[in-house]
């Protein structure tokens, strides 16, 4: 038997073992010890997660029927259907390991609004309003996921955890830290452990009270040991000399409404914050320190002016 048929046996193996056709006593005579092992491995990832039901004989069944069709199409040249039977299991194989370890899982939250979850590795996220996240299901065995928004992240100790922006990479093992992933606007504020920050091709390491902030291309760090954790987990949104348009985009991402305020302050350094409990109290936290003056229309919505 040459390699290629070897490898299509396996396959068929593989398949038979995993439907329950044959067991493992069966099974270790048919393949490598080594493939018995990795088989044995695969079965045991599969079992700690539960797969969304497929109907494997029916697609199995559809695929045969084709390859009859073709058959009786093709008279020139035919064929041995088990060669199609290894590839059919093969791919169906493949398809339920994209399934595993495809990005499957979402996790989005509206104006307003946060979650908090907990990750099968047992890492919590607590993510603020207006955001979104993607990981993989088996995530304890690859801990990569995506982040569109902000979001606060403890990890627990184990592989190396990746949060992966439109911005950049952040790369830890166990700790906490903050992550703003907004459009032109990338903040990373370590509290906990240590931090690994790749932007483009900048790199940083951050430490407990050390922050990174990126906004329209221009590059901010400081340190605040003060600070034990974002204050927007307890209801308050916080900012540190942040642009004025970066304010009011947070205030609606808390607050449903549309907010029109004067070109000239939009690139002007804030520092202060702002409830997310209260919307009047919230507009005087923000235009008062700018000396500005705010009005509601019968609309609805906010007027800003000098």
């Amino acid at each position: 038997m040459n390699k290629f048929q070897e490898a299509l046996a396996n396959d068929v193996f593989l398949a038979d073992w995993i439907s329950g056709k044959i067991d493992d006593a069966a099974l270790r005579k048919l393949v490598s010890p080594q493939d018995f092992d990795a088989y044995q491995k695969l079965r045991k990832a599969c079992d700690s997660y539960e797969m969304p039901s497929t109907n494997t004989e029916h697609h199995f069944a559809e695929i045969q029927e084709k390859i009859r069709i073709l058959q009786n199409v093709s008279k020139t040249k035919v064929f041995p259907l088990y060669r199609y039977a290894a590839a059919a299991a093969f791919l169906l194989v493949l398809f339920g390991l994209f399934q595993f370890f495809g990005y499957t899982n979402t996790i989005k939250t509206g104006i307003g609004k946060r979650t908090q979850f907990t990750l099968n590795d047992q890492s919590t996220i607590v993510l603020n309003a207006n955001s979104k996240l993607e990981y993989p299901n088996l995530f304890q065995f690859h801990r990569s996921l995506k982040l569109e928004g902000e979001a606060f992240f403890k990890v627990a100790k184990g592989r190396t955890f990746c949060v992966n922006t439109p911005q950049g990479t952040v790369t830890v093992i166990g700790t906490q830290f903050n992550v703003i992933a907004r459009p032109d606007f990338f903040e990373v504020i370590c509290y906990e452990g240590s931090v690994s920050v790749d932007f483009q091709k900048q790199h940083f390491s951050l430490i407990p009270g050390n922050a990174i902030r990126i906004f329209s291309n221009e590059t901010v760090s400081w340190t605040n040991n003060s600070i034990q954790k974002p204050t927007w987990l307890t209801g308050e949104s916080s900012f540190r000399k942040v642009p004025f348009q970066f304010v009011i985009s947070e205030l609606q991402n808390q607050y449903q409404l549309q907010i029109s305020y004067p070109s000239s302050v939009k690139s002007v350094a804030f520092t202060g914050s702002f409830t997310q409990k209260n919307l009047d109290v919230a507009l005087q936290s923000i235009c008062l320190p700018m000396q500005l003056k705010y009005t509601q229309t019968t609309t609805g919505e906010i007027l800003i002016t000098e």
